[in-house]
């Protein structure tokens, strides 16, 4: 019994608090690439609204040059995932997703996360042929006034409109195009958001299980390092023991941001300037960038040293 007890403990508290696994850091990271910082959302778990940088989309000779170099190392897996920003704001989107899969047919995925709001600007053939395979839709499903809680616009019924459109296209052409929904927490019972007629259209146009989803759904956020005041309903993630224990996101790929800088992460630095910020594609190259003394430092300065970037002290977005 007590040889039980040592290793449910061992399992389960040392692992998680004394044993330091070297996460493998591979040969060719992935790579996201916000291609714009543009959104006119007014998300209220969102930095948007405090975010001080430029709002602007990368240019496209700064995109070619990231996905040629990327190429070139060998990669396979490219997002347009933003820190702040909704990709279809963007006037190159398409141009920049036909650039990578005519001219890469290695690079096998390209999607990203939007609000879908501004899907009804695109023509949807040059939508569905442009290359994309995957977009994931946040959205509320409940209504336009909990949808313009959560978003701080009034854009509910563009946004099911354009997500109809995109399911019902979507079969059609026999789904070319993976589509996922993810649904924000918003204050209200489970059963009243599976018995509204929008959610129940919804789940049948996209046949996911979206039932699962809301029944384990969770109300915690990241406050974005202290930078927004959340509403009461939604709590904050726990800032997780992190001594020594390099964030994973450190040893997966690299994010290009709308200004061009390259960053070691793409969850929180809103600013695009903290100490994960590695150098700026406009001179430097991806390839040394991936290999520089600089991120490896930033590896090792942690997890041997406990040296934790600032920007990372208090992020609840830590994953290890």
């Amino acid at each position: 019994m007590l040889g039980y007890y040592f290793e449910k403990f061992f399992t389960i508290y040392a692992r998680r608090f004394f044993i330091r696994p070297v996460c493998p850091i591979p040969s060719t990271p992935s790579l996201s690439i916000e291609t714009t910082n543009i959104c006119n959302s007014r998300c209220i778990f969102c930095a948007n609204l405090v975010m001080r940088r430029e709002k602007k989309s990368l240019s496209l000779e700064a995109f070619k040059r990231s996905v040629d170099e990327y190429a070139a190392m060998g990669g396979e897996e490219i997002d347009f995932n933003v820190t702040i920003g909704d990709p279809l704001l963007d006037k190159y989107l398409l141009d920049r997703v036909r650039y990578v899969r005519r001219r890469y047919r290695q690079i096998k995925t390209v999607g990203f996360i939007t609000s879908l709001q501004w899907l009804h600007r695109y023509d949807l053939e040059e939508f569905f042929n442009s290359g994309l395979t995957w977009i994931s839709v946040s959205t509320v499903l409940s209504g336009r006034d909990r949808y313009r809680d959560f978003f701080g616009v009034d854009k509910y019924y563009q946004m099911l409109a354009n997500l109809k459109m995109l399911l019902i296209e979507n079969r059609r052409k026999n789904t070319p195009l993976i589509v996922w929904i993810a649904i924000k927490p918003t204050p209200e019972p489970a059963k009243i958001i599976m018995k509204h007629p929008d959610y129940q259209e919804i789940k049948l146009l996209s046949r996911l299980d979206l039932d699962t989803q809301i029944r384990k759904r969770h109300f915690y956020v990241d406050d974005w390092i202290g930078a927004i005041k959340l509403p009461r309903y939604l709590k904050k993630r726990p800032l997780y023991y992190r001594r020594k224990r390099p964030c994973r996101i450190l040893y997966k790929g690299l994010m290009i941001f709308s200004n061009g800088n390259i960053g070691a992460c793409s969850c929180r630095d809103f600013e695009a300037d903290s100490d994960l910020i590695l150098g700026n594609i406009e001179s430097d190259s991806l390839q040394g960038t991936w290999k520089s003394e600089r991120l490896s430092s930033i590896r090792s300065d942690w997890l041997n040293d406990n040296k934790i970037p600032h920007i990372c002290r208090s992020c609840r977005h830590y994953l290890y």
